[in-house]
């Protein structure tokens, strides 16, 4: 698969079909979506949050007398802390995530955590200057990363937005998932306190090819399955793919406020995600800088310095 070497790169649908094929290993075949039912005799875990939104409310009042209001924020895609594809074009190690992660850190940048995204782009939240959204695709390949990620998030101050692919995540589904372990490194993840969940749909599909009817109807059975394994309601999602069906508005009758596609904004500085957010069924992702150089495929070449100054605030 050819990589193009040039600021405006942004890998086709049938790149990004190759590649989670060839990376995960499944078959990303049509399959009839069963019916919303909660699972026989499971328990919905129930957590507190309020400590933590308390603390976090304080912490952001303060960067942002430091600071100043955010007119704008970058989302990086992220798949985990340690992941190869396009041929290393796109490539992280967990060595590299350290690094990006102590970078943000030591330069004041505030992570936002999924309720504080959704009153940013509703338009009822402010955030500081210098604020970013940091974003990973899930799902049963994630168990190791999650626990890697954990301590660093925690040791930084960072927060990630992690979106799940749900199908597969039960022992009956895939052999990765033995007992109760993929559901429960997600647990795990909620419990520390630097991960919110979002959806990245139940069965990965192209969903500008599914109907209204399909292809909400798989929404919600992701969004049923998180509910029930982590007893948090998801508001966002990221599309499989980076393709946007038409009738994304419609989940709004859902509870979703927002989802993510790829670099759809021209020319590149305007990927960027906005307060009041106009299109907030395609917010824009780049690219964290690679493993090895230092320097992200979308857009092409920028360090994290170089993109902090380009699509953030108080880095001029």
């Amino acid at each position: 698969m050819a990589y193009e070497n040039d600021s405006s790169y942004s890998p086709s649908r049938r790149d990004f079909i190759k590649l989670t094929a060839a990376t995960l290993g499944v078959l990303l075949l049509p399959r009839t979506i069963p019916p919303l039912s909660k699972q026989a005799g499971r328990k919905t875990p129930t957590i507190d949050p309020q400590p933590i939104a308390d603390r976090r409310a304080l912490a952001r009042s303060k960067r942002i007398k430091a600071q100043g209001v955010a007119t704008r924020a970058m989302a990086l895609e992220f798949h985990g802390d340690h992941y190869y594809m396009y041929s290393g074009a796109y490539c992280m190690d967990p060595e590299t995530f350290i690094y990006l992660m102590e970078w943000l850190r030591d330069n004041d940048v505030w992570a936002m955590n999924a309720e504080e995204l959704v009153g940013y782009i509703n338009g009822t939240m402010d955030m500081p200057a210098r604020s970013i959204i940091l974003t990973t695709d899930s799902g049963n390949t994630s168990k190791d990363s999650l626990a890697r990620m954990i301590p660093v998030l925690q040791d930084t101050g960072m927060h990630f937005l992690s979106f799940i692919w749900t199908r597969h995540m039960l022992e009956t589904e895939h052999e990765r998932c033995n007992g109760d372990s993929c559901w429960e490194a997600f647990r795990t993840a909620r419990d520390s306190g630097v991960f919110s969940f979002g959806s990245h749909t139940e069965s990965h599909r192209d969903f500008a090819t599914l109907s209204d009817y399909v292809g909400i109807r798989d929404i919600l059975q992701s969004k049923t399955e998180i509910e029930e394994n982590l007893g948090v309601t998801p508001t966002l999602l990221s599309w499989p793919f980076e393709s946007v069906p038409s009738w994304a508005p419609s989940l709004r009758e859902h509870g979703f406020e927002g989802a993510f596609a790829g670099a759809v904004r021209f020319p590149m500085v305007n990927n960027v995600v906005l307060p009041h957010e106009p299109k907030v069924w395609t917010m824009p992702r780049l690219l964290p800088p690679n493993a090895g150089t230092l320097t992200s495929g979308r857009p092409n070449g920028l360090t994290i310095e170089e993109m902090m100054a380009m699509f953030c605030d108080g880095f001029d």
